[in-house]
């Protein structure tokens, strides 16, 4: 089965420490439905996939959150390849979870350079329902899975990438050794409860000085979670979180800041000297290979396209 062969996708904790970390999985729902404006009319189907005005509107208003061409012929068009991609891949049984679409929109926010918290902010603003997000992220997720198992002999040369480091210079140095400490918070907790919450956690900053006897103090406490020690390089951090982690020393933690599943803190762990770029090296390889691979997915859509059984009303 291909779907054996597709890498396992890590959830993405959109949250404090989402702008990096790919830790844990996001507790964050999709918008509700928007309710219906008015009655829904067939304009076109493809392959006997109906598709209503009102799929067309809803993908008009994510085109222009993400800043693509939102008329209404790029808007069918859009929705053709959505559509073809799922059923594609819905041979493989490939079939995207909520959870899914939220991933992939939190890896898109980072192409975009924004926070995810903001893109998803912006989507639920222009009042996108549910389905129309997870038709739209649900299908590139999916796509990416079944392009990345078909070509797993694509790779990047070394030295590609440490041409491209070369480049980059000095923005390619530093990685950060990072641990997320979480002050678990139940979703219907009262202001009060969450308040207190948020005071134990400055309460442990305070008295966090080193890792090693931090994450010990931290473990002994009620309802604290500390994640798994992870190293990100300093190319992929978006600017807020560089500017927060520059501020806090080795052996500390950041600035407490409400998530998903409660008060997170980031406890520094380590920064690298000057002049190292493992990670950067790393984030130059991923993008450089998905470059490449978006090359191969545009091959692999183009005889779906030119098969596809259009019909306008």
């Amino acid at each position: 089965m291909l779907s054996a062969l597709i890498p396992g996708r890590n959830a993405l904790h959109l949250s404090f420490a989402a702008m990096l970390l790919a830790a844990g999985t996001t507790a964050l729902p999709l918008p509700g439905l928007v309710p219906a404006a008015h009655a829904q009319a067939l304009v076109a189907t493809v392959n006997d996939s109906p598709i209503t005005n009102q799929d067309v509107e809803q993908r008009m208003r994510i085109l222009r959150v993400m800043r693509k061409p939102a008329t209404k012929p790029a808007a069918l068009e859009s929705i053709y390849e959505s559509r073809l991609k799922l059923a594609e891949t819905g041979k493989y049984s490939l079939k995207p979870s909520e959870q899914d679409a939220i991933n992939e929109l939190a890896r898109v926010a980072t192409e975009m350079k924004q926070q995810p918290q903001a893109l998803l902010a912006s989507i639920q603003g222009a009042r996108v329902d549910k389905q129309a997000i997870q038709e739209y992220f649900g299908a590139m997720m999916a796509w990416r899975s079944l392009v990345g198992a078909l070509n797993k002999n694509v790779s990047v040369p070394e030295s590609e990438v440490r041409a491209e480091l070369a480049k980059q210079g000095a923005k390619a140095a530093g990685d950060y050794r990072l641990r997320q400490v979480i002050f678990v918070v139940p979703r219907n907790a009262s202001p009060e409860s969450i308040q207190s919450r948020a005071q134990m956690a400055q309460q442990l900053r305070g008295r966090f000085n080193d890792c090693q006897s931090g994450i010990q103090l931290a473990r002994s406490m009620n309802e604290v979670v500390v994640r798994e020690q992870m190293t990100r390089g300093a190319g992929g951090l978006s600017p807020e979180l560089m500017e927060i982690l520059e501020k806090t020393p080795v052996g500390q933690l950041t600035p407490p800041q409400r998530g998903a599943d409660g008060i997170e803190m980031i406890a520094v762990c380590g920064k690298s000297q000057a002049g190292s770029d493992s990670g950067a090296a790393e984030n130059i390889r991923q993008t450089l290979l998905s470059k490449r691979l978006e090359g191969v997915a545009e091959r692999l859509y183009k005889p779906l396209r030119d098969r596809a059984i259009i019909v306008q009303r």
